[in-house]
């Protein structure tokens, strides 16, 4: 019988974010976990980029460095293309016991990260998923449509697998460090986040949704198109169908 290992306590989270061109929204989003958050429980600000990021984002991420905070601000070059590249390459560098990942445009609202701390001192082993579709949660900004769409998404989701989990879209995922790496990351696109909260699902592990509320990207340019959406029903067969051991690191 394979042995389970459990985190036995929150030390601190790291806080990962991918940026391509964004520069003010970068800015707040770093400046409200920094506000929000105890020092104390943030190991780091991890800022992902890739030979796309423009040179006024990157101007803003060094002056963030610059900045001499009682959090550290790093800077890292992926190596592979691909947002899940970014995240999984990043997801090995970091160095609090937790990661937590949120996106450089402020539609993962970085406010959200202090409640997931305080649920990862009480279940430090859980993944912790912020959710659209739990109370107190929603959207903003997002058109009556593609919210339609995304709740008859989530809602097959919980019959093929079997869930009550009620968002399991959102990449906006708080979780330990061991979780996030003993699963394999195949998808280099935004998909990532779906596919890899589904990989952690079929392996067993406690999942604790918490609310949050999805707006439309303030800055930058979107990346994710909608015929990049439609390729997520593949994913999710996948990773249904797939065997436990194959969905392993």
């Amino acid at each position: 019988m394979e042995r389970k290992i459990f985190l036995e306590k929150f030390s601190s989270v790291s806080v990962v974010i991918p940026a391509i061109d964004e520069t003010d929204s970068l800015r707040e989003s770093i400046e409200i976990v920094l506000k929000t958050c105890d020092s104390k429980d943030l190991e780091e600000i991890f800022v992902v980029v890739c030979e796309r990021t423009t040179a006024e984002c990157l101007c803003v991420i060094n002056s963030l460095i610059d900045m001499k905070s009682e959090v550290p601000v790093r800077l890292y070059y992926q190596v592979r293309p691909g947002l899940g590249a970014a995240l999984h390459e990043s997801m090995q560098q970091v160095k609090g016991s937790h990661v937590v990942n949120i996106a450089a445009d402020l539609d993962t609202d970085p406010n959200v990260i202090k409640d997931m701390i305080q649920i990862a001192k009480k279940h430090p082993d859980a993944v912790i998923l912020a959710s659209r579709w739990v109370k107190g949660g929603g959207f903003s900004g997002y058109g009556h449509i593609n919210k339609a769409l995304n709740y008859l998404f989530n809602k097959m989701l919980q019959i093929l697998f079997f869930t009550s989990v009620k968002d399991l879209t959102y990449g906006y995922r708080f979780a330990p460090v061991d979780k996030t790496l003993s699963i394999k990351w195949d998808s280099a696109g935004f998909s990532i986040g779906m596919e890899t909260n589904l990989k952690m699902l079929r392996l067993g592990y406690e999942m604790i949704e918490v609310p949050a509320v999805w707006r439309v990207r303030q800055q930058g340019k979107s990346q994710n198109s909608f015929l990049k959406k439609l390729k997520y029903t593949g994913t999710v067969l996948k990773v249904r169908f797939a065997s436990r051991a194959s969905i392993k690191s």
